[in-house]
């Protein structure tokens, strides 16, 4: 296995799985947002307000495109499918998991989160946040490999779920 990358919108668990699938398969975890703020040496949010989306999803492909080489379990934004490069990226990647979250769900996760910024989530209301989601459910299934639905499972089950599929794929 080359590299797991886990796609899906803000609140779907990305950075919970992602730190357990790193730890139980032994590879390095990079967020790519992270990553992201490392490379800029500021903030996202400070970022998205200086340059603007666009300016930010082309320096979010840039940095995908630099992880796609290594080895690791890749935790990326939830806005990572706007790019159709990046989705032109991401499909032809062999591991790209979708978590497939509820709405419900993970308005519940964003409104709750008092440690991560979401600019794109903080001044919308419920009803423009799901609509967001909308925009982009499509994107998610154009570019993952695979999905696992996530609202009934513990972090460890869908980590196992993702593994069992993964070496299924192998087969």
């Amino acid at each position: 296995m080359e590299r797991i990358i886990l796609i899906g919108f803000m609140g779907a668990g990305k950075t919970t799985i992602s730190a357990k699938l790193g730890q139980r398969l032994h590879l390095p975890v990079v967020d790519l947002d992270e990553f992201i703020s490392k490379k800029i040496s500021g903030t996202i949010a400070d970022y998205f307000e200086k340059y603007g989306e666009a300016s930010f999803r082309y320096l979010e492909t840039e940095c995908l495109q630099e992880l796609l080489k290594q080895k690791i379990i890749l935790s990326t934004g939830g806005g990572i499918v706007v790019s159709s490069e990046n989705r032109k990226l991401l499909s032809q990647e062999e591991n790209v998991v979708y978590l497939e979250t509820s709405p419900k769900l993970f308005l519940e996760r964003i409104r709750n989160d008092k440690e991560n910024n979401r600019p794109l989530a903080n001044e919308k209301s419920d009803a423009e946040v799901v609509a967001l989601f909308q925009s982009r459910e499509t994107y998610y299934k154009e570019a993952m490999s695979f999905s696992v639905a996530t609202d009934t499972k513990s972090p460890q089950e869908i980590v196992d779920e993702i593994i069992m599929q993964q070496k299924g794929r192998k087969s």
